[in-house]
């Protein structure tokens, strides 16, 4: 176990170097629409608390209803293998009317976490997917089979109580099995386990030719590595085994107070790449030197070093600004949290996004009375957003995950706070694994099995826009994603992207995703990756205008 006084009290930052943020010109006096659309988005957390928390609310629970419902009373009449059979003449229909556009979701685009529209989604080429329920737990082979629409609230809610959990669990609850397959998921423990896919045993899928073919590692592998990071470009994911390991009640959880950028690199390096790492390990920057450094290992009880936090508890403030108060004390702080409430830690406040979206969110007086109806679905804000709100939401705010190799860790903070000076940021270490045949993720250098990588996850209003400086965010992620093209990093394709079909099969590797889809067929069948992620148009006819 790695504990609280491995580390000595860093060194206050007082007037250390900070790189120079970029001139720029100041805008002119805002116009009367300006102020009026800024007035609106200052102010859309009226219409959050007074329609969308009630409205959440009310969906929530109708889902947590239906899951107790098919577990228990419908168990019996379920059947996996019928509503299988009922995709596949949903695609053989398609066929039939002639194929035309390609197959997608019938999901709503505003049930995606992603911050494009699916504007490719016609009546004509939907596919009704109803795949939302825990199959089966198996404790002997330590995996749980799920259908790819359960999400992650559902399936902590459903393993922790007995015991078990998967290894890696994305924060927010309305992230899906199907979605992190096929897109990324990570979280504090993936420098120990890799991401999401990395956790996955088997996988059914429906590929091109309407046929249902399972692969694993050691059946199909060509099939089971080019799904990750394929957004969709194979088939539609049916069923999806994964690991499970045993866990405890708590989690005793270290915050490191961090003064300088230099103390936060070296340490969260160490913890990183220590050859008895912690099981969870996150680091948040709430300036460019200051920061915090949480890392946590399971445990049966409290102990007598630390405090018991319920901090999942609706009345509880927000898990950044707490540790932002431990980050101003000299010393580390050990608290005992029980497991699902760390594992969901930063959800009521959907990161430190809830800022925005609801300034008075983390006040005693709205945590006491109506923080039971936090968080607010990211499904209901896009349901709420007007377009002029998103256009707004576009040009002065970033939402971006950057992955990058651990040691050009310093060398990204630099320039996030040059192209974008957003702050907290989210510092999440992962593994990056070497597999045969390799996947979208370049295998790591030197011919080694695992090579750290870290998240940067940057999510907020840039300093320029707050200063009322001209500013340029699709210039910003440009000269970004160009640096991690240099640097062997990759970007989160739930984010808007700058880069053109040739820049990002320069990122990533998809040569065994093209395979694939020649392979099984897929190709006129289900849109390209790019077609999905790119915001700028290609070359082809069937690109979809995004945004």
């Amino acid at each position: 176990m790695t504990t609280a006084n491995t580390k000595k009290t860093p060194q206050k930052a007082g007037s250390l170097p900070v790189p120079e943020s970029r001139k720029r010109q100041k805008l002119p006096p805002a116009t009367d629409k300006e102020k009026f659309e800024d007035f609106l988005v200052d102010n859309r957390w009226l219409a959050v608390i007074l329609l969308v928390l009630p409205l959440n609310y009310l969906f929530t629970t109708y889902w947590a209803f239906r899951d107790y419902l098919v577990r228990t009373v419908l168990s019996p009449f379920r059947s996996h293998d019928r509503t299988v059979a009922y995709i596949q003449q949903q695609i053989q229909k398609w066929r039939d009317s002639g194929s035309k556009n390609f197959l997608c979701s019938r999901r709503p685009g505003f049930m995606q976490v992603t911050l494009r529209d699916g504007v490719y989604k016609h009546k004509d080429n939907s596919i009704d997917l109803p795949l939302y329920d825990i199959l089966e737990l198996n404790t002997e082979k330590r995996t749980v089979k799920v259908e790819p629409s359960v999400n992650i609230g559902q399936l902590t809610s459903f393993l922790i109580p007995k015991g078990w959990c998967i290894p890696v669990i994305p924060e927010y609850d309305d992230l899906t099995m199907g979605g992190m397959l096929n897109g990324y998921g990570i979280e504090g423990s993936s420098h120990k386990y890799g991401l999401f896919n990395d956790i996955i045993v088997s996988i059914d899928i429906i590929v091109g030719t309407g046929e249902v073919v399972h692969c694993s590692r050691t059946e199909n592998p060509d099939l089971f590595y080019a799904l990750p990071w394929s957004y969709g470009g194979i088939g539609f994911a049916v069923m999806i085994e994964l690991e499970i390991i045993p866990v405890k009640k708590y989690c005793r959880l270290v915050y490191e107070p961090m003064r300088t950028v230099d103390d936060m690199v070296n340490r969260f390096t160490e913890l990183a790449e220590s050859a008895t790492p912690p099981e969870y390990l996150e680091g948040i920057q709430y300036d460019f030197h200051n920061g915090i450094l949480t890392h946590g290992d399971f445990a049966d009880e409290v102990g007598k070093d630390g405090t018991y936090n319920a901090m999942g508890r609706w009345w509880k403030p927000w898990f950044h600004r707490h540790a932002e108060l431990l980050m101003k004390k000299d010393h580390p702080t050990v608290e005992y949290i029980p497991l699902r409430d760390y594992l969901h830690r930063h959800t009521r406040s959907l990161y430190w996004e809830g800022d925005l979206i609801i300034p008075i969110g983390n006040h005693w007086l709205f945590r006491h009375t109506i923080g039971w109806l936090m968080p607010p679905s990211v499904t209901f804000l896009k349901l709420t957003q007007t377009k002029s709100q998103r256009d707004h939401y576009f040009h002065k705010h970033i939402a971006q995950d950057y992955l990058l190799p651990l040691t050009k860790l310093k060398e990204g903070l630099e320039l996030s706070h040059q192209c974008y000076e957003v702050y907290p940021l989210w510092l999440c270490p992962h593994a990056v694994l070497k597999t045969s045949p390799q996947g979208a993720l370049r295998a790591p250098i030197n011919n080694a099995k695992i090579e750290q990588y870290v998240d940067i996850g940057i999510w907020g209003v840039p300093g320029a826009v707050g200063r009322r400086e001209v500013y340029d965010a699709h210039e910003a992620n440009r000269e970004y994603e160009t640096w991690l093209r240099n640097n062997r990093g990759y970007q989160a394709m739930y984010a808007i992207s700058e880069m053109n079909a040739d820049e990002f099969y320069q990122m990533f590797d998809m040569t065994l995703y093209k395979n694939a889809r020649k392979k099984y067929k897929s190709e006129g069948v289900f849109m390209d990756v790019t077609q999905k992620v790119l915001v700028k148009k290609d070359n082809s006819k069937d690109f979809a205008t995004l945004l």
